[in-house]
């Protein structure tokens, strides 16, 4: 095997092992990506793109306005440069891709950070770091070869990334990070569903703050200390006068989650969640659409000059010049982002034709074939004409990191979603509205969610040992079931992992995935379960047509088949590679008409099929090749020719089978 490609591999298992993130493979060749279009056929025949396009930027954009450098990192299509103050931007070839972090040297524009990597020669070259970066960088203003990474543990670096250390004692799992400019022993981090913390002697001990449950972003106001702004889920934003020793609600933007805060002079910015970016002159008290962005705003940042960056989810890149101090929306114009002179768009020219929307979950509607979901790392995306259109699919109440979707088959307004850090969601009208449903340890990472055909229980998996929970009110409340046989009800299972499969043809015969320990069946319901097979498992897959047929894939070893209920499995990967490994979302699907005809994706090397139950494989991935890292796939119920693959490079299709 191609050592460049094993060592890939070897990162994609430890990132999955060992990262929040709900996708973590990386690595591919983004100047090919940024030459296919979305919509725009790539052979005759075979496999397309669909889109959705432009790229998701889900981190801050690093810009240096002496050098006229600036970085945009995109979730699928990896870091784009710019030299000439953004007037071009080049795709880097080999760039880390799935990253949403970004860190710049402020002493040398090509020091480089994105997720495990760091590149010393403005992104041509990089090289691994060991065990730092997650889904954020934080940099210290006063020192920039101390680095924190969050989206888990909090990690710190003091020697520009050649080692870390833990710097989290006292504080659970971390999505939001600000370090005090004027004292930068000063931290500030903020959690899914644990309130947020301070820390005064750089992160060695943190202390509880008292703001909202969940602070998704903080900021240190650039020219005074004493002043900390918090953006929460659903509760506005919180100012504190007393450099954190107490905060006070102030105002709420358009929407209620607030994804990042930025300040340039007297304006103070937030990144909403549908509500692109809001704009206060006042502190925070009151707030107005700064007209740019319509959908989701996930990032903003800020230069030493003033000027502000924006970082969106369907819409590409913007900035807004220092230099401008006019109203956000002028009174002669109507839009905002065409240049009329406040913000302009970043890179448009290079980044509205590259299919590079990270994604990962595909979810069909079973009334209306062609309504799909699409989840990733930047939310949910929505196509009611099978792919053709995408539009930002974030209703209500979604989270960023949300899942694709599942639909209750018999009730498909009911869709269920998990959330990659802020739990279990519902929605009861086609994805429109989202509510957010707490139970455990409320703040779960769900990362399997599984509906019942016939009585509309919903089971939901979760990560970090957090159990196997379950709903029989469509959702509402749910009771922890990953139990023995005869265990006492207080001793548990502690499953971990991301596929769950009910068999349609016997509801009371539900399958769970662990990726540690194997498969486990349920014959009760989810009451008990039994191990039916040790090797680590990514996802079950039962016969439509015959319930003694059960499919899993597994973490190492392929396909695995069972012929007897998922009592015993054997592994069927003749003409599979090897090692093959599967994608977390979609694992076999089974032709409905022709139960020997099976598509399976592997993570490395596209889509392959069997037409004889699993017995042989081969691939059909013309259109694919070298082109994309395979997330998930998923069957059109109505016409099995046409399939959908999920990938790093958006959204591919095919409807010849992939052949």
């Amino acid at each position: 095997m191609n050592p460049t490609r094993l060592a890939r591999r070897s990162v994609s298992i430890l990132r999955r092992m060992c990262l929040t993130l709900v996708l973590g493979i990386l690595i591919g060749p983004p100047a090919a990506l940024a030459q296919v279009g979305a919509g725009v056929a790539i052979r005759a025949r075979g496999w397309k793109s669909v889109g959705p396009a432009p790229p998701s930027i889900a981190a801050p954009v690093a810009a240096f306005p002496g050098g006229r450098t600036i970085y945009i990192n995109s979730l699928g299509g990896g870091l784009f440069r710019s030299r000439n103050g953004g007037s071009t931007f080049v795709a880097l070839e080999g760039s880390p891709r799935g990253y949403s972090s970004l860190a710049v040297d402020p002493r040398d524009p090509n020091v480089v950070y994105v997720g495990f990597y760091k590149s010393i020669d403005g992104g041509e070259t990089w090289t691994e770091m060991p065990g730092g970066g997650q889904l954020g960088l934080i940099m210290d203003p006063g020192n920039p070869d101390v680095l924190y990474g969050v989206g888990g543990d909090i990690l710190k670096t003091t020697d520009g990334g050649t080692t870390w250390f833990p710097a989290t004692d006292g504080v659970p799992a971390s999505i939001a990070l600000a370090i005090d400019p004027f004292d930068t022993d000063v931290l500030y981090a903020g959690t899914q569903g644990a309130g947020a913390f301070k820390s005064v002697d750089g992160g060695v001990l943190w202390s509880p703050i008292d703001i909202d449950s969940t602070v998704w972003s903080l900021l240190v106001d650039p020219s005074n200390g004493n002043v900390v702004y918090a953006g929460t889920n659903g509760n506005g934003v919180y100012k504190s006068i007393d450099r954190g020793a107490s905060f006070a609600q102030i105002g709420s933007p358009k929407t209620g989650i607030v994804f990042a805060l930025a300040k340039s002079g007297d304006r103070l910015y937030a990144a909403t969640d549908v509500g692109g970016v809001s704009v206060s002159k006042d502190g925070g008290r009151t707030w107005r659409d700064a007209g740019v962005a319509e959908g989701r705003a996930l990032a903003l940042s800020t230069d030493s000059a003033g000027a502000v960056y924006l970082s969106t989810n369907l819409e590409g890149a913007f900035v807004r010049p220092a230099s401008n101090h006019d109203d956000e929306r002028p009174e002669n114009a109507t839009n905002a982002r065409d240049g009329d002179g406040s913000w302009k768009r970043l890179g448009w020219n290079t980044l509205r034709n590259c299919a590079c929307q990270e994604s990962f979950v595909i979810s069909i509607d079973p009334s209306n074939h062609e309504h799909l979901l699409l989840g990733s790392d930047a939310g949910l995306l929505v196509s009611e004409d099978g792919g053709r259109s995408w539009q930002d699919g974030n209703g209500h109440g979604m989270p960023r990191g949300g899942g694709g979707g599942v639909f209750d088959p018999q009730q498909p307004r009911r869709i269920y979603a998990g959330s990659n850090g802020l739990g279990f969601l519902k929605s009861v009208d086609r994805g429109k509205h989202w509510v957010r449903r707490d139970f455990g340890m409320g703040n779960q990472r769900i990362v399997a969610v599984a509906v019942d055909p016939v009585d509309h229980s919903v089971y939901a998996g979760t990560v970090f040992a957090d159990g196997l929970w379950k709903s029989t009110d469509y959702g509402d409340t749910f009771t922890r079931i990953d139990r023995a046989p005869d265990a006492p009800p207080d001793e548990f299972l502690n499953f971990s992992g991301r596929g769950i499969a009910v068999d349609p043809h016997n509801h009371t015969t539900v399958y769970f995935t662990d990726r540690s320990t194997g498969t486990w069946r349920s014959q009760d319901a989810g009451t008990s379960w039994v191990n039916v097979d040790p090797n680590p498992a990514q996802n079950a897959t039962v016969d439509p047509t015959d319930s003694s047929i059960v499919y899993v894939g597994s973490f190492f070893l392929g396909v695995l088949k069972s012929v007897d209920g998922g009592a015993s499995f054997t592994q069927k990967s003749n003409g599979l590679p090897d090692p093959l490994f599967v994608p977390t979302a979609g694992g076999v699907r089974v032709d409905p008409a022709h139960h020997n005809v099976l598509y399976v994706g592997a993570v490395f090397d596209g889509v392959f099929k069997s037409t004889d139950g699993a017995e042989t494989w081969f691939p059909v991935s013309m259109g694919l090749e070298g082109l994309a890292i395979i997330g998930g796939i998923a069957l059109d119920p109505v016409n099995p020719n046409v399939l959908y693959a999920g990938t790093s490079a958006s959204v591919y299709k095919t409807r010849t089978a992939g052949e």
